[in-house]
């Protein structure tokens, strides 16, 4: 499949972005709402004009048009035609194409099967749930046998089960058809789920790339780090496993329990908001549980940052304001501290 290139790419909304996606890789563009991620992935699409240079497996195809580019796109809006069928709606990609009846019928049929969305062939959209539209809407991009696929905010509307499981069906069904896909979000959960890389977006620029572990421990701009959030990052003298998928570090001050990722553990990062604060010890297996002193408190965008010390070690944390100011915890006061297991990043 295709590998893209963008170089100098200029518009409206872009500002001079360079980017190369590999051949078979799914790249998530995150960023927030107005970076310009949407403009980005309709440039790629010929939709919008801009100026600059696209290039698919080095071949330029900036003055293409869309339907010689070969590119499978689901819009945010899904944009199913709503006077035809499931299956009229997988088949339509495939109309000009000089199949016979037959052809089409069974590829499009193939792909329904492939995304679990035979048995609703004959509904029409009005009739199926969120999760089903975004099947059929994905089932009619790929259907057309794209090299590139176009992602954009797949799963902005579901709620948060029904995007979870499609983000890993999704995720498979991209993989094991072989396409190189750009993956457009504002959720870090989902860029983190869906990219094999990810590339962070911020008024039109491109400002860093990299696996998430990598942008997450060394983002190499301010708003790259203001948009991950904060986080503690400590360093590992030893570690050991303890079986059970489990290994325990020891960063010299404190000893916690971290996934075994089956490597030598360097570094772990904790981001705040998965640290829980409590005046009260709370219920539940004493896993990664401390007591501390709350050092500083500080407030911005309507959270509160805590700085807490155990045993040496500095803990950032945080939460909403009014929960904090619910909880009553301030500078001085003792508290117990979670760090949930779960999503410590392990490097």
């Amino acid at each position: 499949m295709a590998g893209i290139t963008l170089k100098s790419v200029k518009n409206f909304a872009l500002d001079d972005v360079t980017l190369d996606i590999r051949s078979l890789e799914t790249l998530a563009i995150v960023g927030e709402t107005g970076a310009g991620k949407t403009t980005l992935i309709k440039a790629v699409a010929g939709l919008v004009p801009f100026e600059g240079t696209l290039l698919f497996d080095g071949v330029p195809v900036h003055n293409l048009p869309v339907r010689h580019r070969n590119i499978g796109y689901l819009p945010q809006d899904l944009f199913l035609f709503p006077h035809l069928t499931v299956a009229g709606n997988v088949q339509y990609g495939l109309k000009g194409r000089n199949l016979s009846r037959d052809e089409v019928r069974s590829r499009g049929e193939a792909m329904m099967t492939l995304m679990g969305i035979s048995h609703l062939a004959d509904r029409y959209p009005a009739t199926l749930s969120g999760g089903e539209k975004q099947r059929a809407a994905l089932a009619r991009a790929i259907t057309p046998g794209p090299d590139v696929l176009l992602l954009d905010e797949p799963f902005s509307s579901l709620d948060v089960k029904t995007a979870k499981y499609l983000r890993l069906e999704f995720k498979r069904i991209v993989h094991e058809l072989g396409l190189t896909t750009l993956f457009i979000t504002h959720n870090l959960t989902e860029a983190e789920e869906m990219g094999d890389r990810i590339a962070v977006m911020n008024k039109g620029k491109i400002l860093q790339v990299g696996t998430y572990d990598g942008i997450f421990l060394a983002p190499t701009h301010p708003v790259v780090s203001e948009f991950l959030g904060a986080r503690t990052i400590l360093n590992c003298k030893t570690c050991q496993p303890v079986g059970n998928g489990l290994v325990r570090v020891n960063t010299g001050k404190i000893s916690l329990l971290v996934p075994d990722e089956e490597r030598p553990v360097r570094k772990i990062a904790i981001p705040a908001h998965h640290v829980y604060l409590s005046r009260e010890r709370p219920p539940g297996p004493d896993v990664n549980r401390f007591s501390g002193i709350i050092e500083a408190v500080t407030s911005e965008r309507f959270l509160a940052r805590f700085i807490i010390r155990i045993s040496g070690e500095k803990i950032i944390a945080e939460m909403p304001e009014k929960e904090a100011k619910e909880r009553g915890l301030q500078p001085g006061d003792t508290t117990h501290v979670i760090i949930r297991l779960r999503h410590i990043r392990v490097v």
